[in-house]
């Protein structure tokens, strides 16, 4: 919907929608690659609505990233942790899922790993909702793992779950960076070797 904003009036927009929009653009271009006339063409809004709403461009990315944690993140962990679906399924799911995303033709990876590589070490406030996200991740890896392997002491299975993560990551990363799927497939089956049937 097109911005008919006035000062005192409601606003004429959906706030999640317009920001699963932003959330897009950053997802695809990465903080640097997104400029305030892209959002404002993408979000038909004009710049004084946009920072009323969402804040400065940091403050969107952000915002962005937040959106995206309450849309794919959450909805990840809770797959983790769905029981009507085989544990070791769940974990082949999480694991492959960048691949099947490639073979869909879809590189752009996950929004909170290319945060990670692209801006966590130059923002405290995008390093600490990463983080965030990856510790909900490690948590909810937890679950199925501990179905499979139930006398696992918490710290093993901790440091498990974050094996898998941090393999998820990388897959995701080298999918975006265009690496063949074919290789990575081979990987994955290594890598799903380290979950016990």
């Amino acid at each position: 919907m097109r911005d008919r904003n006035a000062p005192g009036r409601p606003r004429e927009f959906d706030d999640t929608e317009v920001l699963r929009k932003i959330m897009k653009l950053f997802w695809k271009n990465g903080f640097d690659g997104v400029s305030l006339s892209l959002i404002m063409k993408e979000t038909e809004l004009q710049k004084a609505s946009l920072y009323a709403a969402f804040g400065d461009k940091r403050s969107m990315y952000l915002k962005a990233l937040g959106q995206y944690h309450t849309d794919v993140v959450a909805a990840a962990a809770r797959a983790l942790k769905d029981e009507s679906v085989l544990a070791r399924d769940r974990i082949e799911a999480f694991i492959t899922a960048p691949l099947a995303a490639a073979a869909l033709n879809d590189r752009s990876g996950c929004f909170l790993c290319n945060a990670s590589a692209d801006q966590s070490d130059l923002d405290a406030k995008t390093k600490a909702q990463v983080s965030i996200g990856f510790e909900l991740l490690t948590s909810a890896l937890t679950a199925p793992l501990k179905q499979i392997e139930p006398d696992l002491n918490t710290s093993d299975l901790t440091s498990k779950a974050q094996v898998l993560l941090a393999l998820y990551v990388g897959f995701r990363i080298m999918v975006r960076s265009g690496i063949p799927v074919e290789g990575l497939e081979l990987a994955a089956s290594h890598a799903m070797q380290l979950v016990r049937y």
